[in-house]
């Protein structure tokens, strides 16, 4: 069960344990949503140690957390590709998405004062 994901940007490759992933674009590695990179918090939730430090006065983790697979299971592969996919579809969507924001921000605003 592996316990890291890392980047090898010369390679362009995703690896994960002792596996890895060709043809992964450092924008996909890179990919962020709410200042996380998205690959590492999906991962978090299926690597080996799960824990998580309790912050604060936060209640420890629920029992349940300590029910897991004691290997990599073929679906979080298939998961994993599948995560992949869609942020290389966003990553090729955002040069349009910006133009769309800029067109939206330099429209006159509407006024309906009285």
């Amino acid at each position: 069960m592996p316990d890291e994901i890392e980047y090898d940007a010369a390679r362009q490759r995703l690896l994960v344990g002792t596996g890895y992933i060709d043809n992964v674009p450092a924008a996909v590695w890179d990919y962020e949503v709410s200042g996380k990179r998205v690959l590492t918090q999906w991962f978090s939730y299926r690597k080996k140690n799960r824990e998580r430090p309790i912050i604060g006065d936060r209640r420890p983790p629920s029992k349940l957390g300590d029910i897991q697979p004691d290997h990599w299971l073929a679906e979080y592969t298939s998961e994993l590709l599948n995560v992949l996919h869609v942020l290389a579809l966003l990553v090729e969507m955002e040069p349009a998405q910006s133009q769309l924001l800029e067109a939206i921000c330099d429209t006159p605003t509407l006024d309906f004062g009285g």
